[in-house]
């Protein structure tokens, strides 16, 4: 089998021999979790949009 791209450091991997794939290592794993912890990684998001349907959003008011 073709060797894999490591997402987090690069490197070149075989996949039979990784515990954590997709990743090269378990610290790599770790390290990318980290990151979309601290919010360096994203999803994209079109605040622009999501503004409209939130305000044309009808309110329930559950005290009523």
């Amino acid at each position: 089998m073709a060797p894999l791209r490591c997402p987090t450091c690069g490197h070149f991997f075989e996949i039979n021999y990784t515990p954590a794939m997709p990743f090269c290592s378990e610290r790599c794993r770790q390290i990318d979790l980290g990151q979309w912890l601290d919010e360096e990684h994203t999803l994209p998001v079109d605040i622009e949009k999501h503004l409209e349907e939130q305000a044309n959003r009808p309110f329930d008011d559950e005290d009523s």
